[in-house]
This record gives C-alpha cells, sequence and structure tokens, in this order.
C-alpha cells in the first residue's frame, strides 16, 4: 500500500509541476477507436464482440494469446491499467500477416509511450453501485527531453462491486521510454494489481432446475470468506534498426499472480423456492509465475510495388502453477439470497500441487504485399513444451510434446472496395485449469493442438463505413468432469460459426459499432463419458450479438449521446442438454460532453446500463448460474493537465 501512496503522491506532484499540458484522457472514446467489432479497449471503455477472455467462444487470454507490443507475453491474471494505451482483438482480416497468428485469436496491447512533454490527468468515478467510487491519476513526463521520459499512473477502487460484494482494488503504473539514439527504443515498465474483497457465492441447481430470481445487488456470503489477490508485471522491450533493412525487437518479462486467502462459497442442489445446501472451500495460498518473452529479426525490404517481410522469432516462457490443496466444510441447509452468516469452522488444509512448465518455439515468417492487389503470409514453428506436475503422495507426472506449427493467410483485393481473405492456422495452446467443482481444482490442463481455419470479405462501403462477414471453424480438445469428477481430455470440440462487423460513420456525427457471432458449438465425447456429456457444450450462446450507436454532431459542441444493445444467445445449462436457457438482451444507454476551460481539456460522461433492469441467466462451463447484472448507473468526470 505505501508503494501506491508514494506513487500517486508523485503522480499529483508531478502534474502540479508541468508547465507545458498535453491531452491524456479526455477524447478517450472507444467508439472512435474501434477499427471493427470485434473489440477494443481504451482506458475504461471497451466495445465491440470480442474481448481478452472472449473470442469465438474460447478465452485467447486463457489460451496464452497475448502480446504486448507485438512480442509473446505469458501475462498471469489479466489486468488491464493505464500504462496500456489500447487493448484490440485480432482476428480474421484484422490477423492477416499478423506475425505467427494462433487460433482464437491475439489480445493485441500496446503500450502508451509518454512522449516530450508534461501531461497529466485525474478522473473521478461514481458507480455503477451506490457508494461505489474510483479515483485515477496519472502524469507523463520528459526526463532528459528528446531521450528519456517518463509515465505514473495509479487508480484505487472503494466500491459495491457485483451483487453487493465489497471491493477495494488497486492498480498502479510506472513505464520509462529511452531512445538514446534514432535506432534504439527502450521501454521498461512494471504494474501492480491488488485486490481485496468479498466473494459472490456459486449456485448448482438440483434435477435440471433453474434458481428462482433473487436481489441481484445484496450480498448473501459469508462475511469472512473473503479474497485476497496480489498481480504484477514487469518488463523491458528493446527495438534497435540494423544495418540493411533490418530491425531487432526484443522482449523480457515477468508476470506473478499470488493468491494469499481465496474462499469459494458454493450453494448445492438449490430447489425451485431456493433452498439447498451451504459448502465453503477455503484454496491454500496459491501463486502463478511466468518468466517469458521474445526475440525477433526482422527484415523489409521493397521490389517496386510489392514489399517483402521476413520474420525470425524464437519465443519461450518458463511458468510454474501452485495448485489445489484446502478444505472444505458442510454447513448444511441455507437459502439463496438470504443474508445468513455461520461462524468460521477451523478448515483441515491440504498440501497444493506444484505444476512447472517450460516452452521454446522458434520460428520463421514471411508476409508479402502487392499494393492495389493483395498480400500473402506463411509461417512455420517448432515447438517444444515439456510439463511436470508434482503432488503430495503421488509420483511426479512429466509429459513432453515438440509439435510443428504452421500458418498461412491470403487476401486479394479484388477492387479499392473489395477484399477476400483466408487464413489457416495451427497452434499450441493452454487449455485452462479444472473448475472449483472438480476434485483437482485448479490444476492446468497440458497445452493442446489447435487448429483455426477462417475466410470471408471486407467491403468499404464508403470511405468512413466498413463491413466484414467471414465463416470460421477452431477444433481443440476437450475438457471436463469425467465420471470420478477429475476434470481431464474426455472428447473433442469443435465451434463453426460466422462472425459480421460494421464499423464507421453511418452519417455526421452518427458512429456504429456493431457485431454479430452466430455459433455452433459441438463435441465429440468419448464413449467413457458419453452417456452424461451431451454433444451441446454447457454455457455456450449460440450468438452474441453487439450495437453500440453513438451521435455527435459537431454542431452540439462536444455533447454527444450513445446507446448499446448486447444480446448473448441461448445455451445449454446441463451436460446432459436437458435444461435450455434463453436469451439476455440489455441496453444501455448514455451521454458524454467533452470541453475545453482555461485551455484544459475535460469531459464529463454519464451511463445507465441494463436500463430495464432485465432478468436473465448465465452458465459457467462447470454448470454454476449467475443471474445477469441489474440496472446500473456510472458516472465520470476527467480533467487533462
Amino acid at each position: 500500500m505505501r508503494r501506491i501512496l508514494l506513487c500517486a503522491a508523485v503522480t499529483v506532484a508531478m502534474t502540479v509541476v508541468g508547465a507545458s499540458v498535453q491531452a491524456q484522457r479526455a477524447a478517450e472514446n472507444a467508439v472512435n477507436a474501434a477499427e471493427d467489432a470485434f473489440g477494443v479497449s481504451v482506458g475504461n471503455e471497451t466495445v465491440g464482440l470480442y474481448s481478452s477472455n472472449s473470442a469465438r467462444g474460447f478465452n485467447p487470454g486463457q489460451a496464452g494469446n497475448i502480446r504486448l507490443n507485438g512480442l509473446y507475453f505469458d501475462q498471469q491474471n489479466i489486468t488491464q491499467g493505464r500504462i496500456y494505451a489500447e487493448t484490440s482483438m485480432r482476428v480474421g482480416m484484422s490477423a492477416q500477416s499478423y506475425p505467427f497468428p494462433a487460433p482464437t485469436g491475439i489480445v493485441d496491447i500496446k503500450l502508451r509511450r509518454p512522449g516530450d512533454h508534461f501531461g497529466g490527468s485525474v478522473a473521478l468515478t461514481y458507480g455503477p453501485y451506490s457508494g461505489s467510487f474510483q479515483g485515477d491519476v496519472e502524469v507523463a513526463a520528459p526526463i532528459v527531453p528528446g531521450k528519456l521520459s517518463g509515465l505514473l499512473t495509479a487508480t484505487g477502487y472503494n466500491l459495491k462491486s457485483d451483487f453487493g460484494a465489497d471491493l477495494t482494488r488497486v492498480v498502479y503504473g510506472g513505464l520509462l521510454n529511452w531512445t538514446p539514439s534514432e535506432t534504439v527504443d527502450v521501454i521498461v515498465f512494471k504494474q501492480g494489481h491488488e485486490m481485496r474483497g468479498e466473494i459472490s457465492p456459486l449456485i448448482f441447481t438440483a434435477g435440471g432446475v433453474v434458481p428462482p430470481e433473487f436481489d441481484r445487488t445484496f450480498y448473501f456470503g459469508q462475511p469472512w470468506a473473503r479474497r485476497h489477490r496480489n498481480t504484477d508485471h514487469y518488463g523491458a522491450i528493446v527495438s534497435a534498426r540494423l544495418y540493411d533493412d533490418w530491425l531487432l525487437r526484443a522482449g523480457i518479462f515477468r508476470s506473478t499472480h499470488h493468491l494469499s486467502a481465496e474462499y469459494f462459497t458454493f450453494y448445492r442442489n438449490v430447489k425451485p423456492d431456493g433452498s439447498g445446501d451451504l459448502d465453503v472451500l477455503r484454496s491454500a495460498p496459491n501463486r502463478d509465475l511466468s518468466n517469458s518473452g521474445e526475440v525477433r529479426l526482422t527484415r523489409t525490404f521493397i521490389d517496386g510495388p510489392r514489399q517483402h517481410t521476413l520474420h525470425i522469432a524464437v519465443r519461450g516462457r518458463d511458468a510454474e502453477h501452485v495448485f489445489g490443496g484446502g478444505g472444505a466444510y458442510a454447513f448444511g441447509p441455507a437459502q439463496i439470497g438470504v443474508y445468513d452468516p455461520r461462524p468460521a469452522p477451523p478448515f483441515v488444509i491440504a498440501d497444493a500441487g506444484l505444476d512447472q512448465i517450460t516452452q521454446v518455439t522458434p520460428g520463421v515468417s514471411y508476409v508479402g504485399r502487392w499494393r492495389d492487389i493483395g498480400e500473402i503470409s506463411v509461417g512455420a514453428q517448432k515447438s517444444i513444451y515439456s510439463r511436470e506436475v508434482t503432488q503430495t503422495g503421488l509420483p511426479p507426472a512429466r509429459t513432453e510434446s515438440q509439435p510443428w506449427l504452421y500458418n498461412g493467410t491470403v487476401a486479394a483485393y479484388l477492387s479499392p472496395n473489395l477484399a477476400l481473405y483466408g487464413s489457416y492456422t495451427r497452434g499450441l495452446e493452454e487449455s485452462g485449469i479444472a473448475p472449483e467443482t472438480a476434485t483437482n481444482r485448479g490444476e492446468a490442463m497440458p497445452a493442446s493442438l489447435t487448429e483455426q481455419v477462417d475466410a470471408g470479405i471486407r467491403y468499404r462501403l464508403n470511405p468512413r463505413l466498413t463491413l466484414i462477414a467471414g465463416l470460421f471453424e477452431v477444433k481443440k480438445p476437450y475438457f471436463d468432469r469425467n465420471a470420478t469428477n477429475l476434470f481431464t481430455h474426455v472428447g473433442s470440440l469443435s465451434h463453426r460459426g460466422a462472425e459480421l462487423s460494421l464499423s464507421g460513420q453511418l452519417a455526421p456525427g452518427l458512429t456504429v459499432v456493431a457485431g454479430a457471432m452466430f455459433l455452433k458449438a459441438r463435441i465429440e465425447a468419448n464413449a467413457a463419458v458419453a452417456s452424461f456429456i451431451a454433444p451441446v457444450p454447457v454455457g455456450r450462446p449460440n450468438r452474441n450479438i453487439r450495437l453500440n450507436m453513438q451521435y455527435g454532431p459537431s454542431a452540439w459542441q462536444g455533447f454527444s449521446v450513445d446507446g448499446q444493445i448486447n444480446q448473448d444467445g441461448s445455451v445449454y445449462a446441463t451436460r446432459t442438454n436437458t435444461v435450455h436457457l434463453g436469451a439476455n438482451t440489455t441496453l444501455d444507454l448514455g451521454a458524454r460532453y467533452v470541453f475545453k476551460i482555461f485551455g484544459t481539456s475535460g469531459s464529463l460522461r454519464a451511463r445507465v446500463l441494463n436500463v430495464t433492469d432485465a432478468y436473465g441467466w448465465s452458465v459457467s462451463g462447470s454448470g454454476a448460474y449467475t443471474p445477469t447484472l441489474p440496472r446500473r448507473f456510472t458516472a465520470q468526470w476527467v480533467t487533462d493537465f
């Protein structure tokens, strides 16, 4: 905490001292920044179909598909911070010619660059629930003009979180950008994230029933069942322009995630009247740690209207995960939605296990672009992977794999407005961790060979409005609980779908970011589990639709209104496909005012989320029910210095 307060104090001091100004936050607008509807985050705003934890029905962040300034980063516990300028999802057309793509898409994170001017901002946010507040402060400043500049950020939350849980969170970061010469650029950064708070209970029903509705703003967990997490990311990125058009880029990163205290509150066998059984699991202290990075040598040369780019790279990681352990206690009958505190019991804590992973992947990639004709890329990688799992009372389990990974993309520009694209990608991705309900809770599954094929079109309706339509299929091994409740490989999974994106200006002052994804997810289960694992996986919506509209003509002088419609399609809630939940649709409305006063930029933004207070249910892959979030309100004031 002292580090956080010191960071905030230095930030405020530098902001006050800075004489010249540079706008930082007031103009941030995710709708304006979106190049397509597949997902972009700018500051605290996010629009689009996909995110770092959801793309084409999978979790690209969990799969290890994060790139920081284009380089491989095995980030533990994905966090957002003000040292990041923008996070974009690269799928379909936006993934064409991306070096070494991956199935289910790339989470493309860009770091902010402080520049050679003083600049700072302060933001205060109220909401989204009553009594919730957030404060942000940041400053960018030159240290050695033209050579060295720095950025400091700090964010503090004291709020009611989803479903009434108390939550305190702090995020702080710093970044230095050193350019000793015109050909060398160095970035060093640190980001920290600490969270303490109550944990919303997990609801599991009996006999295929759907839980009854309850007050979604009311916390009914145990007051002592709290969570304490710390996450830290460190790293350095070096770019050096070498002779004869060669560019050397290297990044080395360290990411840690510590769970000092962790409880899971389960309401099991919940009946239509809301009665069930209360169990609480206390986890042993767990941690995730990864050292990762990439070294890439790139040469680009021009041949008339053609551009050729060669990438030679080596990426790798050395990771360990302490998982599982802990102990559970059964409290007996209880009622969901009713605050019923029980004394903390004497948990018997079992030992945790250790999962160690080493992976090195050299590769080569070629990208060719022919002006007004098209582009093509091919790549090959050799991944050398080893994993060892150690648990008390069991011999170490070791697995090794050395698969070839390859990719190819092609795009043809049929006219200045119309392009066709297609791609194939084979990857080695992480397969997630065992859920809280499994006997091997928290254990990371072995990395799996995955493949993706997609194709589509991009059509520019006018210079400011673009339509993208595509088809895709992603194939992966399928992991679920078997007959003994062990989370393990039980079959194969395919996601076939279609996705649409419309983004840009429909008319002067009217901007749209509209996306839709229609999904057919299917399991081919092994014979041993086929009797209770049906063809459709639990919790996979058959469609996702996001429609963002923003209207703010120049005559309104900085004022605009916006709306967002979100729809997640129907899902199966049980592994036997006997319970089917309908679609959830919500409406968000907001207004924004961007202004200048005394030469300083500022903005005010207010939003009402889930305006109609719609009530629906979603289901996780483990079968836990979660209601849609209730109506809520946010207001944010930003001032740049």
